[in-house]
């Protein structure tokens, strides 16, 4: 898949609909936050969760579900973006993966502000992480929307929208999340849509990763993440920290040195998918057994560690292997 040269108009080609798509979302941001005002008691209440329940009995109903909600899960995400920046696109893999990432510190962070309970249902283990926003949401309509953006392809844009409305429903039926969560995650998660849209085309249409010099991009790289995890080591920050830190650095080394190509015959695909993947999780869970922590700084050090080490793997060391074994081309030297 070849990336396009820019992303505006970001909707449509046509004028009238790009138009009506941009007015469109902040009625949407603005109906979703005048719910939230005026009906926030019921929005936090049992009662819809409560009415769902009787579909949960119908079991093709909670594994359908059950699906969507996994497509908000961290595996998922790691295994997502492994394949697009290895097999289909690098520039599309990366950018839609730091939106992932910046989308979960901005809910990360909203959640500890307003530090919600999520509902309480018999039989269900409460989740150790705040209610509002729901994270699920949040990332589902900026990573989703970016990636329908990035794409332009009207059958990619109508997968997205299923994927933007039944994850978030998912997390109401499961019992996960209270609806007034699902309507603070599409009010915050479609003007950080935006917002990221603005951003990185701006970022990549005036070339800004060319104003400054390497080392110094690098350093800025590692620098931010760290500085960002030091003010929050208990929460998630480690984590979604390290992994952008390890992404963006191992993404601009790639572009300089190794410079690959993800298309491929279809069995050297396969391949590369196998082997990144077992390294990916072999990163995340041999290591989760050798650094064992005794204190919250040297726990959130370590987290930050085996997560940066995920990111330089799939945006660097996996592609710089796959050349090394001839699964993948390189690009022609500029």
């Amino acid at each position: 898949m070849k990336a396009p040269t820019t992303m505006r108009p970001y909707f449509s080609p046509k004028r009238g609909r790009e138009i009506f798509w941009l007015i469109f979302s902040w009625v949407a941001v603005l109906v979703c936050s005048a719910l939230l005002y005026r009906y926030w008691d019921w929005t936090r209440s049992m009662v819809m969760i409560d009415y769902l329940q009787q579909f949960r009995a119908i079991k093709p109903v909670e594994y359908l579900f059950l699906f969507f909600t996994y497509l908000g899960e961290d595996e998922f995400y790691m295994i997502f973006f492994g394949i697009i920046i290895w097999c289909i696109n690098k520039s599309i893999g990366f950018w839609s993966a730091a939106v992932l990432l910046i989308s979960g510190l901005v809910s990360g962070v909203t959640k500890d502000i307003f530090a919600l309970a999520r509902p309480l249902m018999d039989g269900k283990p409460l989740l150790e992480s705040y209610a509002f926003p729901s994270g699920h949401t949040l990332t589902a309509v900026t990573v989703w929307g970016y990636l329908g953006i990035r794409i332009k392809k009207s059958g990619f844009w109508a997968w997205a929208l299923v994927v933007m409305v039944l994850t978030p429903f998912s997390r109401i039926i499961l019992g996960y999340h209270y609806p007034g969560d699902i309507l603070g995650g599409y009010a915050m998660g479609i003007p950080l849509l935006l917002l990221m849209v603005w951003l990185s085309s701006v970022f990549m249409e005036k070339g800004w990763q060319r104003k400054f010099s390497r080392p110094l991009l690098l350093a800025l790289c590692l620098a931010v993440p760290i500085a960002l995890t030091a003010l929050a080591p208990a929460s998630d920050m480690p984590k979604l920290m390290g992994l952008l830190a390890g992404a963006a650095v191992g993404y601009i080394i790639e572009g300089d040195r190794v410079r690959f190509v993800p298309q491929a015959p279809w069995g050297f695909q396969i391949l590369k998918a196998v082997i990144g993947l077992a390294v990916l999780f072999g990163i995340v869970i041999g290591l989760k057994l050798l650094l064992i922590a005794d204190t919250v700084a040297l726990e959130a050090a370590f987290y930050f560690v085996r997560y940066g080490l995920v990111g330089i793997w799939v945006t660097l060391l996996a592609p710089a292997l796959f050349v090394a074994l001839k699964l993948t081309p390189r690009e022609a030297a500029k």
